[in-house]
């Protein structure tokens, strides 16, 4: 009689490439997460840094990038007292509460800015009363503020000052 040869055990074999395989989905689930997050992060800091993607504007002498790594940490912000004011449209009911501070270049834009600090909450009181609910509610229509803001301080502040001030920030934003 013959002897019957051992069948080799595919089903392991089998188990392990399943394993590979799920093993590989999975490490490139992963890498593509963190891709897309890396990118979303950088579309972020690009609007961040450019006051809203407004494109910088070109100089006559090069001038250090203000948001090169280490140059934040020289910045200063302005901070302003709490802005309350009614919103207009048919429901006079509703009212924005709003912090806000800028970020400026050094203590000389600081107090250029705190120079016309009254006339700069005053017009920012006529805009936040200009606008309606349905303006701020969204992401785009703060971002549309806080580029107000900041046009409304470089136009107030000494032009040799204005290219100093990079950024209008919320410290605090309530809708009521």
């Amino acid at each position: 009689m013959a002897e019957a040869t051992p069948q080799p055990k595919r089903k392991r074999t089998a188990l392990y490439v399943l394993l590979a395989f799920l093993l590989l989905v999975i490490v490139a689930g992963l890498a593509a997460f963190v891709l897309i997050q890396n990118k979303r992060l950088s579309q972020f800091e690009a609007y961040a840094f450019t006051s809203g993607g407004a494109e910088p504007q070109a100089s006559a002498k090069a001038e250090p990038d203000p948001y090169s790594p280490g140059a934040a940490s020289r910045h200063v912000f302005v901070p302003f007292e709490m802005f309350t004011s009614n919103l207009s449209g048919t429901d006079s009911d509703r009212f924005v509460q709003v912090g806000v501070s800028l970020e400026v270049k050094d203590e000389q834009h600081k107090n250029g800015v705190a120079a016309v600090m009254p006339v700069l909450r005053s017009e920012i009181l006529l805009l936040l009363s200009s606008k309606r609910v349905t303006d701020l509610s969204t992401l785009d229509g703060k971002q549309q503020l806080s580029r107000d803001i900041l046009d409304i301080a470089r136009r107030y502040v000494s032009p040799e000052l204005n290219r100093g001030i990079y950024a209008a920030h919320f410290s605090n934003f309530v809708i009521q």
